[in-house]
């Protein structure tokens, strides 16, 4: 006997149903009647709409739904509308795959594009300090060499020459006569207070510029260096 509600088989003198409960003598008419019933299953399960669903599809779902993402909840939604409970239970399973493997490709990109930016940014700053402290060479025509510092506020530093190291510190604009090197010379400043205002300094000889270097961070610190031959 088929159960009129989901279609399961039960035994001829079963009065409910095994799989969901029903109350199988509600169909009506006497055991024979019942019996007779039994021979065939639901109409739901006849035809062409109780056919298996192909083997190659549901593959091709489950392999889309790891690599294809978008075209495996395609192919999830075809067999899930499909009136089959074996499509409808792959059907399922293709979808949930499908929606998991997009969630984590998203959230890898993300990562992934998040790293390289940072990866990036701590290059290009590795760069621009190793250039401010390496020494250069640079070619001098002889005469004084004045270091220029320019800023709205407070600032302090160091000067280091052949000569040795000195400290510096001031406010505003400032000049400061280092006099005639021959060799290598270093000069650094920081601001004193948190400004967002750019803080320049320079080596000059002649009116020509030797170095020169900014920082627009709070507290920032900009250091210079050369070597006079």
């Amino acid at each position: 006997m088929y159960c009129p509600n989901c279609g399961s088989e039960n035994k001829d003198d079963a009065q409910f149903c095994e799989s969901c409960g029903t109350k199988l003598d509600a169909i009506g008419g006497d055991v024979s009647s019942r019996t007779k019933t039994s021979q065939s299953p639901p109409y739901y399960q006849q035809g062409p709409e109780a056919k298996k669903p192909s083997t190659i599809l549901i593959v091709l779902g489950y392999i889309f739904a790891l690599f294809g993402g978008l075209i495996g909840i395609v192919l999830g939604l075809f067999l899930y509308s499909k009136n089959n409970h074996e499509a409808k239970t792959h059907g399922r399973n293709i979808l949930l795959i499908s929606a998991v493997m997009i969630v984590l490709g998203v959230l890898v990109s993300g990562y992934l594009g998040s790293t390289v930016t940072n990866d990036n940014y701590d290059t290009s700053s590795s760069s621009s300090d190793s250039s401010s402290s390496d020494y250069s060479t640079t070619s001098s025509t002889g005469g004084p060499v004045s270091l220029v510092i320019s800023y709205s506020g407070e600032w302090s530093g160091a000067v280091s020459d052949s000569s040795g190291t000195r400290s510096i510190e001031g406010y505003g604009d400032k000049t400061i006569n280092l006099g005639n090197i021959d060799g290598a010379v270093a000069a650094n400043a920081q601001k004193s207070d948190a400004g967002s205002g750019v803080l320049s300094i320079s080596l000059e000889q002649n009116g020509k510029t030797l170095k020169k270097t900014s920082t627009t961070s709070e507290y920032g610190l900009a250091q210079i260096s050369t070597y006079l031959d």
